[in-house]
C-alpha cells in the first residue's frame, strides 16, 4: 500500500497514521559530509593514539601503517551501523533532523537491513570511486521516494517526522478556506 500524500512535501503512513517528509539530496549530503568529517577525526585520533602507545621507531612503521588501515576499515562500519542501530540516525543525520526508518513500518530497521544498506553503499563507492557521490545525488534527485540504490535494496527511507496536521472540517456546509 502506498503512503498517502498530504501535500507536496508531506506523506501519511497508512498503517500508523504518522506524517513525514522525505529528506532531500542537499540535506542528506550535508549530513553525510558531517559524518565523514567526524569519522576522519575519529580515525586520526585512533591512529594518533596507536602512535603514542607504540612509541614508533623506524622498525615499526610497517606495523603502524597496517594498524592505520585496519582502524579505518573497522571504524566506518562500526560508526554507521552502531549509530543507525542504536539511535536510528548518525550525528550528521541528527544535525539535519533526518531519521533512517524501514520503508514499510516507519520503525527503526532491523540489523540485517542496516548491514545490507551499508554494504551496498560501500560497494558503490568501491566500484565507482569518486563518481559514486555524483551518481547517488542524481539518482536521489529523480527518485520519487528520494531513495538511493542502497536505500531501495535495503527497504529504508531517510525521513523527517512532522506532527500530524489536523484536517480542516466544513462548518455549516461551507468548504474550508485553504
Amino acid at each position: 500500500m502506498e503512503d498517502r500524500r498530504i501535500n507536496h512535501r508531506t506523506y501519511e503512513h497508512p498503517a500508523s497514521g504518522q506524517h513525514y517528509q522525505l529528506v532531500g539530496v542537499l540535506d542528506r549530503g550535508a549530513g553525510a559530509l558531517l559524518d565523514f568529517l567526524l569519522l576522519a577525526i575519529l580515525g586520526a585520533a585512533v591512529i594518533l593514539g596507536a602512535v603514542l602507545l607504540m612509541r614508533v621507531t623506524a622498525d615499526s612503521s610497517a606495523l603502524l601503517a597496517l594498524l592505520s588501515e585496519l582502524s579505518l576499515l573497522l571504524l566506518g562500519p562500526l560508526y554507521f551501523l552502531l549509530c543507525w542501530y542504536r539511535w536510528g540516525k548518525t550525528p550528521g543525520m541528527r544535525a539535519v533532523d533526518a531519521e533512517l526508518v524501514d520503508r514499510r513500518t516507519l520503525a527503526r530497521p532491523v540489523w540485517w537491513r542496516l548491514v545490507l544498506r551499508y554494504l551496498v553503499f560501500v560497494a558503490l563507492c568501491a566500484v565507482l570511486g569518486g563518481y559514486a557521490i555524483l551518481l547517488l545525488a542524481v539518482w536521489m534527485s529523480v527518485d520519487k521516494r528520494r531513495q538511493g540504490p542502497h536505500d531501495r535494496l535495503a527497504g529504508t527511507l531517510v525521513i523527517l517526522r512532522v506532527p500530524a496536521q489536523p484536517q480542516a472540517e466544513a462548518v455549516d456546509g461551507l468548504k474550508p478556506v485553504a
